[in-house]
């Protein structure tokens, strides 16, 4: 049964445990572009997201987490496929 936002999606091959987070986020990229999307599952290393077009989205971006209270992740794309892409987060 899942509590809030949050599904457990399992661990599988990855080094943490993703969990369900449909919330709403934004990719920010060089000279002001901005995506908004959708965090389908995340993770404390990585996430699986969603938007209307990948295409344009780099290889490395920012991730803006919530909304007022937001949290930024800067983010290194590791897949593609369709409208979702899966991201690793940097370590600071």
């Amino acid at each position: 049964m899942s509590e809030g936002p949050f599904q457990d999606s399992g661990r599988g091959r990855r080094k943490s445990a993703r969990r369900g987070f449909s919330y709403p986020a934004r990719a920010l990229g060089p000279g002001a572009v901005q995506w908004d999307g959708l965090i389908v599952d995340i993770s404390d290393t990585g996430a699986q997201l969603e938007f209307f077009d990948t295409r344009d989205i780099p290889d490395q971006f920012s991730l803006l987490i919530g909304g007022h209270a937001a949290v930024t992740r800067a983010c290194q794309v590791v897949w593609r496929s369709g409208d979702r892409l899966g991201v690793k987060f940097a370590r600071n």
